[in-house]
């Protein structure tokens, strides 16, 4: 008969600022030191950032030089600070953004933005108008996550003020209806 592991055997997640007993984790291997990928990577931050400040050079990955640790932004990563900017900024477009963004956020594919926003004409679904300098936003239900259509800002945030609710915004209309000017 196996015993109950005492608190001081317990195995605990190998991220100095997590405290989750492993034997808590679901599908974990018995050779497992983290409780999950992020804690394993925060604790490989903090070993690097804490190698690093003993430093006082440094070979930088892009450059390939050996230069004072002041030259670095971050001294824990690989590159100086000229080749961080240099490389960021090949790297980065704002259409490789926006992309991760629908992908985060949506779970949409640039491609599949492209393709709704040509399916509406390019206008937004509620007013029509094109959008003057920004792109479409992406409206979709709070709730289910599920993506509605393309509208403008204004559109989409009148939707938002109004939390979503036909009621609330058959009400607005109204209420604009009645205090509408009369033409005498």
């Amino acid at each position: 008969m196996q015993e109950a592991l005492t608190p001081e055997l317990a195995r605990r997640c190998g991220n100095e600022e997590c405290d989750i007993d492993l034997a808590t984790v679901p599908g974990l291997k018995d050779s497992e030191r983290y409780c999950s990928n992020p804690c394993r990577r925060r604790q490989y931050t903090l070993n690097r950032r804490r190698a690093a400040e003993k430093l006082t050079s440094k070979l930088c990955g892009g450059c390939k030089e050996v230069l004072p640790i002041e030259k670095f932004k971050q001294p824990w990563r690989h590159y100086c600070a000229s080749c961080a900017r240099v490389d960021g900024k090949k790297y980065y477009t704002k259409d490789r953004s926006y992309a991760a963004c629908l992908k985060r956020n949506y779970g949409m594919t640039l491609e599949e933005y492209d393709e709704r926003l040509e399916a509406q004409g390019g206008r937004c679904a509620i007013c029509r108008d094109e959008p003057t300098k920004k792109r479409l936003h992406v409206d979709h239900n709070h709730q289910t996550g599920l993506i509605r259509d393309l509208l403008c800002e204004w559109c989409n945030h009148a939707i938002g003020k109004a939390r979503e609710d036909p009621a609330r915004l058959r009400a607005m209309a109204e209420y604009l209806e009645r205090h509408q000017p009369t033409a005498e």
